[in-house]
């Protein structure tokens, strides 16, 4: 595997574990708000998270959009057993951050590939 891609594969995995644990501390424990509001943190991370999995080029994009819904849907079940409340709108938000994400991959290669036609 390129160096390149091992960077950023393990970018990917800082990036989700953080998040994770992010995502489960209990809401009243802290008392912030980032910019834009908690919807568009969703769409950031999942947007960069399967943009970080597609440019790593393991495993085919179907499967990104699996692994990460997937995940994003996990984050929500495991927010409800901890105390915070199971949100589809997180979910919904979660899933254009990874649309956008993976649309993003698929403008970059095919930007990639006309300018290697010249």
């Amino acid at each position: 595997m390129n160096k390149n891609l091992i960077i950023i594969f393990l970018s990917f995995f800082i990036i989700i574990t953080l998040f994770t644990i992010a995502a489960l501390i209990p809401r009243n424990s802290v008392n912030y708000t980032p910019p834009g509001g908690d919807d568009l943190v969703h769409v950031y991370i999942y947007l960069i998270l399967s943009l970080l999995l597609c440019i790593s080029k393991t495993m085919h994009v179907k499967y990104v959009c699996l692994i990460i819904f997937s995940h994003s849907f996990l984050i929500e079940i495991l927010q409800f057993i901890v105390g915070r409340n199971f949100s589809y709108i997180d979910i919904l938000y979660n899933g254009v951050g990874i649309s956008l994400g993976i649309s993003i991959y698929f403008c970059i290669n095919k930007i990639i590939l006309s300018i290697r036609k010249f």
